[in-house]
């Protein structure tokens, strides 16, 4: 990751010509237009700075580079590393931002300077010049110099930032003959640059988990060029290189041997345009970006670097390496496809199912809050890994961590529960686009034949790929689908329906379900209406027999199956609530 970076920031030199060079405002949507007071400031005899005046004026962006010079300051107290600095919130902290006036050689009288500054802040809020909580940048131009423009502070600035590097905990070691883990060239490297570029810290978790991290400078130290190649590339991330996955952020970084700046201008118009430029046929933003990136040819792989921001640092969640442009490719019209098929067979039924989308398991609908269970954001980064890698996941824990947020909002009715068939059908899509992928591990069966099944049954099952691969699964749907229709029915009569206690908040095994079996043809019968849905009581009962006295299904994935029979009793293949069987 971090080679791919600088290799970014190496063909970005000329965007980023100081990388050292921080935007001060990088958005400011929502909130009040930055502004900058200009203090002008001149030197008289020793050096001394005389206060001029002072300028209010607009922030403009596009003088990053040429006037304002700006950059963070490494530590919350001290001297600032630039002649731009953010109003702090205090004076006592803009005094000692000052500090670099004294560093550049300049006599001033700091505190002298603070309070005139403070109290031309008070008098422009005062006035209405400047609106409250209007974000403040300090730009102190000497002798009619911006600070870009100031040769003292250009030399400072960069051997300040060198040097600052390799302290730690008042131990130094930087600045050695070495060979530099960037470029591969004998040079003068550095170490400790954890210390400062909190994006790259290899002492941290996830950035480089096979070095010591005692030992890390030693390990992985940069010469100059690729220290400021590396900022580039950093910069090139926050600025057209970081995407949202399902609402988590991640570094897309291409790798690739030539016209790697056309690969990046590329996705710098994806990134401003977003993504509505390219292939409308695209229904989310995530399949845009993929299938664009899948379809840069002179790309050899991507890195996927998903990261969480903690105050200055990122702490890496998840890190994929080579991931393949043709991965990408067929990741997006397999997904399309699967989601088609599913939405096909669906629609007539269920207008909702058009809405569904395979999303690893992200959407609120599934996913774990503080009161109810489900899907973890470990769970989801795990997910994301092994689809991208082809890498197996379990499809029993995947169903156990899916049903048990289907029963907490199925037991949430109380005496009326409401199955969330919703969540239901879109862990139906995920597993079902999980197999087509080839990652989802399940038991093997081989039908043994024997039976002659209902002919529209079988069509419906087979339409859903080779998911429904075991006959005690497809009993299982269609008894789900009589027990709702009956339920349905029985609340029609009776306002009530009793007979969802043999439900166990769908935590059953199979003599569970061969009670409701029995149960439900009694209740049928006592009901009049024993003669109804013959045809599924049928199916039920021969793919039950097919099945064996054993099957090879936990309880949840019992469960889950059941779910997914209630859910689809509105389908047209089983008919309607109040059909009657003709027998």
């Amino acid at each position: 990751m971090i080679k791919a970076l600088i290799d970014i920031g190496k063909t970005l030199e000329d965007r980023y010509p100081m990388p050292l060079v921080e935007v001060p405002y990088p958005t400011s949507k929502g909130k009040n237009e930055p502004k900058v007071l200009v203090i002008n400031l001149r030197t008289s005899k020793n050096n001394f700075l005389e206060l001029i005046d002072f300028v209010l004026q607009d922030y403009q962006a596009q003088e990053v580079y040429n006037k304002y010079f700006f950059r963070n300051p490494a530590a919350a107290q001290g001297p600032a590393p630039s002649l731009s600095i953010k109003l702090p919130p205090k004076i006592r902290a803009l005094k000692q931002r000052l500090g670099i006036l004294e560093s550049l050689g300049y006599k001033v009288n700091k505190d002298e300077l603070a309070d005139a500054i403070q109290n031309k802040v008070d008098e422009l809020k005062t006035n209405g010049s400047l609106k409250k909580n209007t974000p403040l940048l300090i730009v102190l131009r000497i002798d009619d110099k911006w600070p870009a423009e100031n040769e003292k502070l250009i030399k400072n600035f960069i051997e300040n930032f060198l040097e600052s590097l390799g302290q730690k905990k008042y131990k130094r070691y930087w600045k050695k003959k070495w060979t530099c883990h960037g470029c591969g060239k004998e040079k003068e490297v550095y170490g400790g640059i954890g210390d400062l570029l909190k994006f790259y810290t290899v002492d941290k978790f996830g950035y480089a988990p096979e070095i010591n991290p005692k030992e890390a400078w030693k390990q992985y130290a940069l010469c100059k060029d690729c220290i400021f190649d590396l900022e580039r590339g950093r910069r090139a991330c926050e600025e057209f290189l970081t995407f949202n996955f399902y609402g988590k952020e991640f570094w897309l970084l291409p790798i690739a041997t030539q016209k790697l700046n056309e690969v990046l201008l590329h996705f710098q118009n994806f990134k401003e345009s977003g993504g509505k430029v390219y292939e409308k046929s695209y229904e989310s933003l995530e399949d845009r970006l993929l299938y664009e990136a899948s379809r840069q040819d002179q790309v050899l792989f991507y890195h996927f670097v998903f990261l969480q921001k903690e105050q200055k640092a990122l702490r890496i969640l998840l890190h994929l390496e080579e991931i393949l442009p043709s991965v990408l490719g067929d990741y997006v019209s397999t997904k399309q496809r699967v989601e088609k098929r599913f939405r096909e067979i669906m629609e007539e039924a269920f207008p909702e199912v058009q809405s569904l989308a395979f999303n690893f398991f992200s959407s609120s609908i599934l996913r774990a809050t503080q009161i109810k269970p489900g899907f973890t954001e470990k769970d989801f980064f795990t997910l994301v890994d092994s689809v991208f890698r082809r890498s197996v996941v379990d499809e029993t824990y995947l169903i156990r961590k899916a049903l048990s947020r289907i029963r907490s909002d199925f037991i949430e009715g109380g005496d009326k529960p409401s199955l969330p068939r919703k969540s239901i059908l879109e862990t139906l899509l995920t597993l079902e686009f999980l197999l087509e992928w080839g990652v989802l591990r399940r038991n093997d069966y081989v039908d043994i034949g024997g039976l002659l099944m209902s002919q529209k049954f079988e069509e419906f099952f087979e339409e859903h790929g080779n998911f429904f691969d075991h006959p005690a699964k497809k009993g299982l749907v269609l008894l789900g689908t009589l027990t709702q229709k009956f339920l349905n029915y029985q609340f029609r009569e009776r306002g009530s329906t009793p007979f969802i206690k043999m439900l166990k908040n769908l935590r059953l095994d199979q003599k569970d379900i061969q009670k409701i079996f029995v149960g439900l043809q009694n209740k049928m019968n006592e009901y009049g209406i024993g003669h109804y849905w013959g045809d599924i009581r049928e199916g039920v009962s021969l793919y039950f027999i097919k099945a064996g006295k054993t099957w090879p299904l936990s309880p949840d994935e019992i469960g889950f199956y059941f779910a997914v029979g209630m859910s689809l009793h509105k389908h047209p293949v089983f008919g309607r609530d109040k059909e009657e069987d003709s027998d």
